[in-house]
């Protein structure tokens, strides 16, 4: 099964069978089996801007019916390209390599080893960034 994964500040999973039901709604003439992976991403790209609220609740992750291995499997296609959105076709009956930890919106959490306070940061880089806590001014090591 081919589902698709928009990670935002939070993850919305369109399953294939929401997908298929959204196509089939718009009366298209294309056959939904023809579609490419990018016209899929695409596809639910659509289905989230023209979700109402309670509509949306459907598709995120851990709320409701969404659970986590929806969005295990092989990745089949992924949109990096926006700096607020990340999205990708899975296919959840072959197996995949686990997932790196994705940030969104490029920030990383950083804590604290000294204080514990925790803090976001965009575009670090492990071997050249020193940092330094905002909160108690230690030199935070990498």
């Amino acid at each position: 099964m081919k589902n698709v994964v928009i990670h935002k500040v939070i993850t919305f999973v369109f399953t294939e069978g929401q997908l298929r039901g959204y196509w089939n709604e718009k009366k298209q003439k294309i056959p939904f089996e023809s579609l490419t992976n990018e016209q899929l991403m695409a596809l639910a790209e659509d289905m989230l801007a023209n979700s109402s609220h309670s509509q949306l609740e459907q598709h995120i992750l851990d709320h409701g019916w969404r659970v986590k291995e929806e969005t295990e499997g092989q990745v089949l296609a992924e949109d990096d390209s926006r700096e607020h959105v990340h999205v990708e076709v899975i296919d959840t009956t072959k197996q995949g390599s686990p997932s790196t930890k994705l940030f969104i919106d490029r920030l990383s959490r950083i804590e604290c080893a000294n204080c514990g306070f925790s803090f976001y940061i965009r575009n670090v880089n492990d071997d050249t960034t020193h940092l330094t806590c905002p909160s108690c001014f230690q030199t935070l090591k990498n």
